[in-house]
């Protein structure tokens, strides 16, 4: 016979199992965090703390904005100066922000920041390998932009971040995946096919089916316009 602290743990336990507890009370989220920090940090060598991939916490401070809905910049000189600082920042909310400030850049003052993109670009890379997913899908849609904006200006620049979005297209977590597709679609629309098949052609031989296919996708649609523009 069980004790009885010991029959309402198992009787909870059994519980949890079918009819899981959401807690929506904002103090009581404030303190699981407060008290489960230390596991949802890890510790670099350099002792830098980052998020771990398997965890995410949920945070309403970023919105993730449609290219249409983007509004211009209201101090474009201040907004280019702090840019870079901002995109390399530590505080994840100021990188999103960033992040959109190249979008509208891209979108309104596009010849302003063209002779940033060799610094820009690294940076929206980095964004995309972060762990947290509000940075990786508002990275992912500025590459998109960044793709309409510029097209075959960013040629140079292009594997890292079409190694990225390969990838995160072949995740499983799907609103990432979905925002790296059209991602991928904006690349194959804006980008010249002459220059872009052969940066897609190591891809059709990775190891990874996932990735294969994904390339094989945007070969598939590169190649018509391909045809077209030379007839």
């Amino acid at each position: 016979m069980l004790p009885g602290s010991e029959r309402k743990n198992e009787n909870s336990s059994k519980g949890s199992l079918t009819k899981p507890c959401v807690e929506n009370s904002n103090e009581n989220s404030e303190e699981w965090k407060r008290k489960n920090s230390s596991s949802l940090v890890s510790t670099t060598n350099n002792g830098d703390e980052t998020i771990k991939p398997e965890v995410e916490i949920a945070n309403s401070e970023v919105e993730y904005i449609e290219s249409e809905n983007l509004n211009d910049l209201d101090d474009v000189d201040m907004s280019l100066k702090t840019l870079l600082d901002g995109l390399d920042s530590k505080d994840w909310v100021l990188v999103c922000e960033a992040l959109n400030n190249v979008r509208r850049l891209s979108m309104f003052h596009k010849e302003a920041m063209l002779n940033m993109l060799e610094n820009v670009i690294p940076l929206i890379v980095k964004s995309l390998k972060n762990p947290r997913s509000a940075v990786c899908k508002t990275a992912i849609m500025t590459s998109a932009d960044i793709f309409s904006a510029y097209s075959d200006h960013i040629i140079d620049s292009l594997d890292p971040l079409l190694v990225q979005l390969l990838l995160k297209s072949s995740q499983d977590k799907r609103f990432v995946c979905e925002a790296a597709e059209r991602a991928l679609i904006a690349m194959t629309t804006w980008i010249s096919p002459i220059t872009l098949l052969p940066k897609l052609q190591p891809y059709l031989k990775n190891k990874n089916p996932r990735i294969r296919a994904k390339a094989s996708m945007c070969f598939c649609r590169s190649v018509p316009r391909l045809v077209r523009n030379r007839l």
